[in-house]
């Protein structure tokens, strides 16, 4: 049974995977290692509703498709403390240079690209299907504590409250310019992020992979020959909108907002807060008083790494500018809370 699970939501790209890795290490909190894309769009793909977007509403989740969802939930969770080992050996992995090279081979688009990104996720598959077998041998306890992260959830939080309508809820936002730079990047890499295989190819200039990557946003259609700035803005605006009406309805559940810029800069401190809301100690959160785990980058970090790009990013503020203010980010031109 799954008792007041925990959800990490936000636009992609947001710090969502950074939270999560986190969080994933605490022993009271059992995780799939991977979003739940997948699992939710057994029975609720874009297809189902005619490819009109991602989001979902309380009614469309079914008695068939609510038992499926927890059954593969309660099937693949693992402890904290099983994905603390893994997590211990993916690091040694990653600090192998062939490793390495295969991983920027993969963020390429040469001859044997798309093998050489499938390798890393071949292993984090592996590690599930072990978790899978833990549980038939090491039958879970009665109760677990779920956490959930997956960016298209965003649109989805209705429906997720009626599947479990006791969970709670943190919010990652991040400045609107670094975060449509990183979505930007993210829809460069051919091979990473496959996102949906839409009835309309994704035509739009500085792209290559045809696909839908990222959160299926409703009016999607509209954008697909829109330069990739212009798609990126909006899906961060979009994302972040759907969070903020769910938080203003009357029976939304407890929300909890941490920003990226915050969590990277007063690790501690975020991470103390983020323990209150889930009345759980932040020293049973291995990652407290540790510094940043290493995260799903596409490029490395740099504070504001944007203003590489900061002309394209210019000509998408008038998108990006009345949600930063929404969200309390300055978009002023010399602003650089960004990272």
């Amino acid at each position: 049974m799954i008792h007041l699970p925990v959800l990490i939501i936000g636009c992609a790209r947001s710090g969502t995977s950074l939270l999560y890795n986190m969080l994933s290490e605490t022993a009271s909190l059992w995780s799939i290692g991977y979003e739940s894309k997948e699992i939710i769009e057994h029975d609720h793909s874009p297809a189902v509703k005619g490819w009109e977007s991602g989001a979902l509403a309380a009614e469309d989740l079914t008695n068939e498709s609510r038992a499926y969802i927890i059954r593969r939930f309660e099937q693949q969770a693992a402890p904290g403390t099983y994905w603390q080992r893994v997590n211990r050996l993916r690091q040694t992995v990653n600090r192998s240079g062939l490793y390495g090279a295969i991983k920027r081979r993969g963020r390429g688009e040469g001859g044997g690209s798309a093998v050489s990104s499938a390798v890393p996720q071949a292993g984090l598959d592996a590690f599930r299907r072990l978790a899978r077998l833990r549980n038939r041998l090491l039958l879970p306890p009665n109760r677990i504590r779920l956490l959930e992260k997956t960016p298209e959830n965003c649109l989805r939080l209705p429906f997720l409250a009626a599947l479990f309508p006791d969970a709670r809820i943190i919010f990652l936002t991040r400045d609107g310019r670094a975060n449509v730079h990183s979505l930007m990047e993210g829809w460069r890499q051919a091979h990473l992020f496959p996102g949906y295989r839409t009835p309309i190819p994704v035509t739009s200039t500085g792209q290559t992979r045809g696909r839908w990557a990222f959160t299926l946003i409703p009016g999607w259609r509209k954008l697909i020959n829109s330069p990739l700035e212009e798609i990126c803005a909006h899906q961060w605006v979009v994302c972040n909108q759907a969070v903020i009406d769910y938080a203003a309805s009357p029976l939304s559940l407890p929300i909890l907002t941490i920003r990226y810029e915050d969590l990277v800069d007063k690790t501690d401190e975020s991470l103390a807060r983020v323990a209150a809301f889930l009345d759980v100690d932040p020293r049973a959160i291995p990652a407290f008083g540790q510094g940043l785990p290493q995260v799903n980058v596409v490029s490395g970090p740099k504070v504001d790494k944007w203003r590489g790009e900061q002309d394209t990013i210019e000509r998408v503020m008038p998108i990006l500018t009345p949600m930063m203010a929404k969200l309390g980010y300055s978009g002023g031109a010399d602003s650089s809370t960004a990272s």
